[in-house]
């Protein structure tokens, strides 16, 4: 197999990757992108060693490019509830994903740059095969609005795409009207004009000012889609938590008109606090429109591609069911299965929680439609009664892709709805290492690079699961993973991390591009405060690796 530089037409993070170089101002923690040498692989021999003396050619099964977390971001939304942000205090540590970031306006460029990352990567950089799929694993929104989902398909799909329905900044990282307490915790790009001092990312941390940027962000990308087939996966970021037939709180009634409304609130009405201004929100639609009154606003423009997708709509966006192998229960279901390549059958799980929450949940009519699409695929498993079954059926090797990873699941099974009960943590490990044509799981969810073993049963060495980091936080990587049968009993999977910029590509003046935005994102994700860089990137072992596993068969 090809060894040394990548065979496609992109270098790897093999040969080249970014990392912090110099103060960008003397005295401020804020550093510039750098150009850093490139990350060898780690073998991993946790579940199955390789053979010496094998003459055998290796031969590579699939290549698939696996992308997660892009938080496509409307960032003028005014039901973001920017408002609030300024009552909680700066020092509490660097905002969640429900609050302010200074790539926010950015993150559809990042999801167009990694796709263009992968159109020139064309191949595996270590078997040389050609990309077969693209794979997506959820929260591909953040705020689940139709605006974010639409943005995000026509990058997949090639054509225009814009996350911001109004096309113009309207927001709080211009210099328009606030309080200099709100202000003063967001990260403005343009310079400040007078007297006005900077605000605290700046003043403390050093971030740049960016002429044009605000605008550049607001411009329409003309991508160019993916060149490969793709398929999406649903996250607790896609779900809005709304049943069918269930009654909204006075919260989301609230925020729902906030979002699609002219209004961009910048504080609390004089004399309330955060617990009495939702108090006062529950009085119904007078109420609320009496105390939207109240509250002090900067006039924006409204659009109802503002207005909250369901699962319907996300399928109708993003599914790909013309390419899908298998039929789910229900038509919105969101899980599914497809052929990554000949020799690889991906199954996509629906693993968020109907709530909205953060929890995985697999239910019961998923876990035995699951065990119906791994039983189809096994000439050989384990049933529930830990006998051995064969069947006369072509054996297929599989993946699985899910927004959740396995710990992310609740350790017991704790609640029940309408559903069933959902499978818990060490039931649905052992429903997995029942199939030993499971091979490896690919997720996201946690923002972070994690490999992680699952040994199998008896002659079964198991399966590995994949966490890829998020593109919306630092490092902003994905990954592309080849499936290698090494004709000796062994079976390679070798996931290198491809970033979607390099340092070369940042500017903080002058014109920008969609790719210079992109980079920029990256830096500026780069020097987050509180960035815990080796939590999220993960050791060695999580990164660029050589993952051996027993082929089954």
């Amino acid at each position: 197999m090809p060894n040394g530089s990548s065979p496609g037409g992109r270098t790897t993070t093999r040969e080249q990757t970014v990392r912090l170089g110099a103060r960008l101002a003397e005295g401020k923690a804020y550093r510039v992108l750098e150009n850093a040498d490139g990350q060898a692989p780690v073998l991993r021999e946790d579940l199955a060693q390789r053979s010496d003396g094998s003459d055998a050619e290796p031969a590579a099964l699939a290549v698939f490019g696996h992308i997660t977390d892009s938080h496509i971001i409307d960032a003028t939304n005014p039901g973001r509830m920017s408002f609030l942000w300024q009552y909680f205090d700066f020092d509490d540590g660097y905002p969640t994903s429900g609050r302010f970031r200074p790539q926010d306006t950015l993150t559809l460029h990042v999801l167009d740059a990694t796709i263009r990352a992968f159109n020139a990567l064309e191949r595996g950089p270590v078997s040389g095969r050609g990309v077969d799929a693209l794979v997506l694993t959820g929260d591909i929104t953040n705020s689940f609005m139709i605006s974010e989902v639409e943005a995000a398909a026509s990058i997949l799909k090639g054509g225009d795409g814009n996350s911001n329905p109004v096309g113009r900044y309207e927001g709080i990282q211009d210099h328009g009207r606030a309080p200099s307490r709100l202000r003063k915790n967001i990260w403005h790009p343009e310079a400040e004009e007078g007297d006005t001092p900077p605000d605290l990312w700046k003043e403390q941390h050093g971030y740049p000012t960016v002429p044009g940027l605000l605008d550049a962000a607001s411009r329409t990308i003309d991508a160019p889609g993916s060149a490969f087939p793709w398929y999406v996966g649903f996250g607790n970021h896609d779900e809005a938590g709304r049943f069918d037939g269930s009654e909204l709180s006075s919260r989301e009634e609230l925020t729902d008109r906030i979002r699609t409304g002219p209004r961009l609130p910048l504080e609390l009405p004089d004399g309330m606090d955060t617990s009495e201004f939702w108090k006062k929100a529950e009085g119904g639609e007078t109420d609320q429109e009496r105390l939207l009154a109240a509250t002090p606003s900067r006039t924006v423009t409204s659009s109802k591609r503002r207005t909250v997708f369901d699962q319907a709509k996300f399928r109708s966006e993003l599914a790909r069911d013309h390419q899908s192998t298998g039929t789910p229960a229900a038509t919105d279901s969101l899980y599914y299965t497809f052929d990554v390549s000949p020799d690889l059958r991906g199954i996509m799980l629906n693993t968020t929680s109907p709530d909205g929450g953060g929890r995985a949940v697999l239910d019961q009519d998923q876990t035995s439609w699951l065990v119906e699409q791994l039983t189809s695929v096994s000439s050989r498993y384990v049933d529930d009664d830990g006998d051995i079954i064969t069947a006369d059926i072509e054996d297929k090797l599989v993946a699985l892709f899910s927004h959740h990873p396995l710990r992310a699941f609740d350790e017991e099974s704790s609640t029940e709805d309408d559903r069933g009960e959902p499978m818990a943590r060490e039931e649905l490990l052992t429903l997995l290492t029942r199939f030993p044509n499971v091979v490896l799981w690919m997720n996201g969810h946690e923002h972070r690079h994690k490999v992680v073993p699952h040994p199998g049963r008896d002659d079964s060495s198991g399966f590995w699961e994949i966490t890829t980091a998020s593109l919306i936080d630092f490092p902003q990587q994905s990954r592309v993973v080849e499936l290698v049968d090494n004709r000796d009993g062994s079976l390679s999977i070798i996931a290198t991390l491809v970033d979607h910029s390099f340092a070369a590509d940042v500017r903080r003046d002058g014109s920008h591009t969609p790719q210079s935005l992109a980079a920029l994102s990256l830096e500026l994700a780069a020097n987050r405060p509180g960035l815990e860089a080796e939590r999220v990137m993960g050791s060695s072992r999580d990164q660029n690796v050589e993952l051996l596993v027993t082929a089954p068969f």
